[in-house]
């Protein structure tokens, strides 16, 4: 065991090209070797350590190097960073900063990547390029670059997400203009005031002309949010990930309350059945927690998971740390394929793959007597299919939309709370249809996948629809578990929208996601539907024009359909009791 702690700051790394990255280096000071774990980021190490899993000490005494290493362009790197096009040159940088870190004779020449959001994204570029001593990494809260996620494939933006990184690397941009001699009073006066007031951003219109955001650098960074051409991305257009190129394990992490919890099991999935080699397909891993875009934390909105979902409960770096025991240093270590947190029940489980291999799918019909209006209606969620039933109706307003009540919406700051919070303010609403089931007789499980098909029509030529799976108590409370939303023109393809037919009846198929909850006798199983969840996703102003462009919306009558042909369902993955 070491007695002393090592940290350079600022070391120099030579990439390719000529330009030096700049790294800070934490380790043991014993003279002996040590495989070493990379974090590359473009954020300082302050917010590394107080977001991340990644804890310091517990990976240095453990024996381990831990390197903080910056993406080009951020703080002591050399170069620009570009946030749209910042990832076509963080495969080559993070596969020289990987041979680089292994060559120094304090390295035993074994490396592992960790890190989450935008941490783990660029663990993916880096993978791909298949550096030889790279042996795994632990990518959290993330998903493959040009996988489905919450800004791709069928969803609006996340104002979330796409503030608060804006405001993160602002500070940076503006530093940068102070050294060329520019007066950059206003703009900080600006970026200060959308950071103690974030509607200052969500609510102006159009959206893609943020004031506030007014400035070289910060304006270019809100502009990818809404590229001029249909394909919308939030890094530039990418091709699906190459995961036939990567042959190392990976520890996908996740949260239930985590924007891109849907990503993360997708490429988790996608590496068991598509990875470069045998090895590589047979030993990926996957880490769920009860927690949103943050690291482990006991109580999250209205709920308190209990001990077991604290960092120190939870072992979350410790399982990480055995996962790169694993496969850095060869330990015969017994780790789980999965091992996801059950909500209601608050404890953990082990599994040997996901879907769990023991789950029974129950569908569950939407019905009403065409009153499923707010909590208060007779919506009904059951598993006898409609027959002959009036649909359900309501306005959506795009300038009274349905207000975000926690949720999958990121970080529980700035503004926004994440997590399992009271429905009753937004189910009291008119605008939001409840579908619940009758007082369960015993205690349902319900983990795996959710998706919603809804059908539904709508006068407008585009328009959102929104979903939630929600635990109802006794007492009235109403928690969310789940939630997805769907935009109408993106309903079957990214790069090819299709606006819609006012008044022909679709099929939407809402993705809620995957979630492990435990819904107790006497609770309820309820369906919300709406068509706005905003802040957390900017309003669908249902003109049919590009995302970002509208200064007006128009309001749209939307119809919900349960009836033989149009049977509106949900399939709820039941994990039978033991």
């Amino acid at each position: 065991m070491f007695s002393l702690i090592r940290i350079d700051q600022n070391v120099p790394i030579e990439a390719r090209d000529g330009e030096m990255l700049a790294a800070d280096i934490y380790r043991p000071d014993d003279g002996e070797k040590h495989p070493a774990i990379i974090v590359r980021t473009p954020y300082h190490s302050d917010h590394v350590f107080s977001f991340s899993y990644v804890q310091v000490m517990p990976t240095i005494q453990a024996g381990y190097a831990l390197v903080i290493a910056y993406l080009r362009g951020r703080f002591g790197s050399g170069g620009e960073y570009d946030f749209g096009s910042y990832q076509q040159i963080a495969g080559p940088d993070g596969y020289d900063t990987v041979e680089w870190i292994a060559s120094q004779p304090w390295c035993d020449g074994n490396i592992g990547m960790a890190g989450e959001s935008a941490l783990g994204r660029v663990q993916w570029k880096t993978a791909c390029e298949n550096p030889p001593h790279l042996k795994a990494i632990a990518p959290g809260l993330t998903g493959a670059p040009g996988e489905s996620g919450p800004e791709v494939e069928d969803s609006p933006i996340n104002l979330k997400i796409a503030i608060d990184h804006l405001l993160l690397i602002a500070d940076d941009v503006i530093n940068k203009a102070d050294k060329k001699g520019e007066d950059t009073t206003d703009i900080r006066r600006s970026i200060n005031s959308v950071r103690s007031d974030p509607s200052l951003a969500y609510n102006f219109l159009p959206l893609r002309n943020v004031p506030q955001f007014d400035f070289p650098g910060i304006r270019e960074i809100w502009q990818t949010r809404f590229p001029t051409t249909e394909k919308k991305s939030t890094s530039g257009s990418e091709e699906p990930y190459p995961f036939q190129a990567v042959r190392i394990p990976s520890l996908n992490i996740a949260s239930w309350y985590d924007p891109f919890s849907r990503t993360t099991f997708h490429t988790f999935l996608s590496m068991k059945a598509k990875a470069g080699s045998t090895y590589a397909r047979e030993h990926q891993h996957l880490f769920a927690g009860p927690w949103c875009h943050h690291r482990p934390q006991r109580a999250l909105g209205d709920v308190d998971f209990g001990p077991l979902a604290t960092v120190e409960g939870s072992r979350a770096w410790e399982y990480q740390l055995s996962f790169f025991d694993k496969y850095l240093r060869g330990q015969d270590t017994s780790l789980p394929a999965v091992r996801y947190f059950t909500m209601g029940r608050n404890s953990w489980q082990d599994a040997s793959e996901w879907p769990l291999p023991q789950t029974t799918w129950q569908r569950f019909f939407l019905h009403s007597r065409a009153g499923a209006n707010s909590y208060s209606g007779d919506g009904l969620l059951s598993r006898d299919e409609p027959q002959d039933e009036p649909p359900d109706t309501y306005v959506y307003n795009p300038l009274h939309p349905v207000p975000t009540a926690g949720g999958r919406g990121g970080a529980a700051e700035g503004g926004f709370v994440a997590g399992p919070i009271d429905q009753a303010r937004v189910e009291r609403r008119a605008d939001v249809l409840c579908y619940a089931t009758r007082e369960l007789g015993q205690d349902v499980e319900v983990t795996g996948p959710l998706n919603l098909h809804l059908f539904a029509a709508t006068s407008c030529k585009d328009t959102d629809f929104t979903a939630k799976l929600v635990d109802v108590y006794p007492d009235g409370r109403a928690y969310n578990i789940a939630d997805g939303i769907v935009r109408a023109r993106y309903r079957n393809s990214i790069s090819q929208p299709e606006l819609l037919t006012p008044g022909e009846v679709v099929e939407f198929i809402i993705r809620l996601g995957p979630a492990s909850q435990l819904f107790r006798r006497g609770h309820r199983i309820r369906i919300d539907i709406a068509s706005s969840n905003f802040p957390t996703y900017d309003r669908n102003l249902n003109t049919g024009n590009r995302v970002g462009e509208d200064s007006e919306g128009i309001p749209a009558l939307q119809t919900v359909f349960h009836q033989t042909g149009y049977a509106s369902y949900i399939d709820l993955p039941i994990i039978p009791s033991l």
